[in-house]
């Protein structure tokens, strides 16, 4: 047997173990569907497409939607941010389930997904099938038949392994994010109203 013959083999057992090894790491993470950058996306579509859907006669129900929204995304985040402090400060390990506040999460997130699709029935279609399939990615997430989360927080409630690192970035993103997309509302509020107005 010939030294290429050889390195070539031992090329292909180091391929095939470091396939295996990220394949073991893939496998081991909880299934996490981010869907806060896409919410971000969709909040500020509507926000910079107002003139393209507005219609005076709809402007007093997409004011009380977005009202609705901005103010229960708002709970979410707050709720979000209280958990994932608490787990910190109690130094709380990965492993033990909490029903209760991943529920609680949940409901909190569905009376999100319930504005939003009152929203989407107030503008564009482009925004509207845009807002109806994030909605489906959430609800599929919340509810659906595989086990998949909104975060590494929700995955953390259900006793699922997450790190530390993990927990800590996905709590500050997360917040970042909302944060922006309530902001992003507000302003669309204030655009609305003034709209309404005249």
């Amino acid at each position: 047997m010939t030294i290429s013959k050889i390195c070539a083999g031992l090329t292909l057992v180091l391929q095939l173990a470091i396939a295996g090894h990220v394949a073991a790491q893939t496998s081991s993470a909880p299934p996490v569907q981010d869907v806060s950058t896409a919410l971000l996306t969709w909040v500020k579509h509507l926000n910079n497409d107002v003139e393209k859907y507005y219609k005076p006669e709809k402007g007093a129900d997409l004011s009380q939607h977005l009202g609705g929204l901005k103010d229960d995304l708002q709970v979410y985040m707050k709720t979000r941010k209280k958990l994932s402090d608490s787990l910190f400060r109690n130094n709380i390990k990965p492993g033990k389930k909490d029903p209760d506040q991943l529920e609680d999460l949940k409901t909190k997130m569905s009376a999100v997904m319930g504005h939003m699709r009152d929203v989407s029935d107030l503008v564009s279609n482009d925004l509207r099938k845009e807002g109806d399939k994030l909605n489906e990615e959430m609800y599929e997430a919340l509810y659906g038949q595989q086990p998949r989360y909104l975060s590494f927080l929700e995955a953390f409630l259900d006793g699922v392994e997450v790190t530390k690192k993990d927990l800590a970035v996905d709590g500050s993103v997360h917040y970042q994010r909302l944060e922006e997309c309530i902001g992003v509302i507000a302003s669309l509020k204030d655009k609305i109203d003034r709209k309404t107005k005249k």
